[in-house]
């Protein structure tokens, strides 16, 4: 944590680490579960769950063993996305993709090494790739992810860019698919990736900036059913259509 800092309150990163720990994880996790991820000791976890438990942003199962984020967690995005006139008038335009596209079109943000889908509009074809709103993916393997990196200034890209490589070693992940994702993001100023996150999934996505941030546009596909050409023409025309229309293209 930050035992330097005599402002800085470990308890309360423990317990925003459990919660970050669950939301990550898209599925109920037991104490040993948690404790393994956020490397705390379970004791600590014991005692946290129980008082998250306590104050509504944690459940157990129903085989109570286990435990879930609550709907109470909402409560702390739902001012943030608020604030957020771009999704409004994003929804519309994300609209016209689905509807132009058949595929599903989404716009993310920025979550630590994590991209978050805060508007989503499903596709109408059969094998479009179906997405949750507030459904996260690591920057790693994301089309979105990478968008995002390539459009931000050059010092603060190279700090997350570097991180998201430490992330990838200690996952032992493909960091060559990374690199060059990035590197052509930065040169093409669109982000495509295949297959990455899972075999058969992947991601064309453009970076947008708009309301004074900096967010992404993405459409993620079944590359089975969509070519590399495909995303790299109509499907990213598509994205920046739109791009210019909600604001400016962050390249």
């Amino acid at each position: 944590m930050a035992s330097d800092d005599r402002q800085f309150v470990d308890a309360l990163a423990r317990g925003l680490a459990i919660l970050e720990s669950l939301s990550r994880a898209q599925r109920p996790l037991n104490n040993g579960d948690i404790a393994r991820a956020t490397q705390l000791a379970p004791s600590t976890v014991s005692r946290l769950t129980h008082t998250l438990t306590a104050l509504g942003y944690t459940r157990l199962t129903p085989g109570g063993r286990a435990y879930e984020l609550t709907p109470k967690n909402l409560t702390l995005g739902y001012p943030i996305l608020a604030g957020m006139s771009l999704i409004e008038r994003a929804r519309p335009h994300l609209k016209h993709i689905a509807d132009l596209t058949g595929e599903t079109a989404a716009l993310a943000v920025r979550d630590g090494l994590h991209i978050t889908f805060v508007e989503v509009v499903p596709g109408s074809n059969m094998v479009a790739v179906r997405l949750a709103m507030g459904g996260r993916l690591p920057i790693a393997v994301s089309a979105a992810g990478i968008a995002l990196v390539a459009a931000m200034p050059e010092r603060e890209s190279r700090t997350i860019a570097s991180r998201v490589r430490t992330y990838i070693g200690k996952r032992e992940g493909d960091l060559d698919i990374f690199n060059s994702c990035l590197a052509q993001a930065r040169e093409e100023g669109i982000a495509i990736i295949r297959d990455a996150w899972r075999p058969g999934i992947g991601g064309v996505s453009v970076a947008v900036q708009a309301d004074n941030d900096v967010t992404a546009l993405t459409i993620p596909v079944a590359t089975g059913s969509v070519s590399e050409r495909n995303m790299r023409g109509p499907l990213a025309d598509a994205l920046r259509e739109v791009a210019q229309s909600l604001g400016r293209g962050a390249y």
